[in-house]
């Protein structure tokens, strides 16, 4: 990808790549110390540049993402950040882990109107991420 940095902080980078319309959110270590207000604040902020942009597709490099969300944060993201990422137009968002992590199934929650997969391998996600609508 041919990216340009919009944020960088202790928690995250993100990055957009305006050829194919992938915006990645780039978690760092640091979120070892992060607590659920700051992955939320992290959140909005993050769902405001793919506003902004008018992604088409997030991909959601998790390597060095080291925060352990509470039980709320799953249904406060469905309802506070997807529907702004689909109505933005994202249609695809991929879950980058590290070369031959143990990836959990993460899948698309019903309100969502985009597709989610996983993927260890950086290239793989890209091609996935700019794939027609259509295609799974």
């Amino acid at each position: 990808m041919q990216t340009t940095q919009l944020h960088e902080d202790k928690f995250f980078k993100v990055l957009w790549d305006e050829h194919t319309r992938i915006i990645g959110i780039d978690w760092k270590e640091g979120t070892s110390s992060m607590t659920d207000e700051d992955f939320k604040a992290a959140l909005t902020l993050f769902a405001g540049h793919v506003e902004q942009k008018k992604a088409r597709g997030i991909l959601v490099d998790v390597s060095g993402f080291r925060h352990k969300p509470g039980p709320d944060v799953l249904p406060w993201r469905v309802k506070n950040i997807s529907n702004r990422y689909a109505t933005a137009g994202v249609k695809r968002q991929a879950f980058l882990f590290p070369k031959g992590a143990q990836m959990p199934p993460m899948r698309s929650s019903p309100e969502e109107k985009f597709l989610t997969e996983t993927f260890d391998d950086v290239q793989k996600a890209e091609v996935w991420l700019t794939a027609g609508p259509n295609h799974g």
